[in-house]
């Protein structure tokens, strides 16, 4: 990815659509961030040594309500999941192959499942730019540090787990 920083490669349900006119970025925006965050802690959870403080538990034990309220208040989604591709993911941006891609310049809904634990979807805005031979690159329009943030975090743990599983 020509993307300056840290990137991930993962297989992982993808598919985009092009952007509707009237989005509400705020609304994506937030549901981006409690996704990011419950699957970060979660994931996270293991990374923790026993000795890990009690402030620890309660952020994880109240990312895991904060979800299971999500999950409560929206109706799952409906219909298959979308097929699984290879995607390279930095915290700006994401990068695919696609026999049909949209067109530079456009405004794309970008809809991922980062975790295989959760039946959501990860829906963020992005503009197609130039990308390498073979890719098509959207960089995320419309994200917040908060969402930049606990994106570089989940890409840091695929990252590392990548790196981990190289040298088993």
């Amino acid at each position: 990815m020509s993307d300056a920083g840290l990137w991930c490669e993962c297989n992982m349900p993808f598919v985009w659509h092009p952007a509707p006119l009237q989005s509400n970025a705020a609304a994506l925006e937030r549901e981006a961030l409690l996704q990011l965050v419950a699957i970060n802690q979660m994931e996270s959870s293991h990374d923790i040594e026993s000795s890990g403080t009690d402030h620890r538990r309660i952020e994880r034990l109240e990312a895991k309500l904060d979800l299971t309220l999500y999950l409560l208040a929206r109706t799952l989604e409906p219909g298959p999941m979308p097929e699984s591709c290879l995607v390279r993911l930095s915290s700006s941006g994401i990068a695919w192959f696609d026999h049909t891609p949209p067109a530079q310049g456009s405004r794309v809904l970008l809809e991922m499942h980062p975790s295989v634990t959760l039946p959501l979807s990860l829906k963020l805005i992005g503009m197609i730019v130039p990308g390498e031979e073979g890719w098509v690159r959207a960089q995320f329009t419309g994200v917040g540090e908060a969402v930049f943030e606990a994106l570089h975090q989940f890409i840091f743990r695929r990252h590392r787990q990548a790196i981990r599983s190289r040298q088993n």
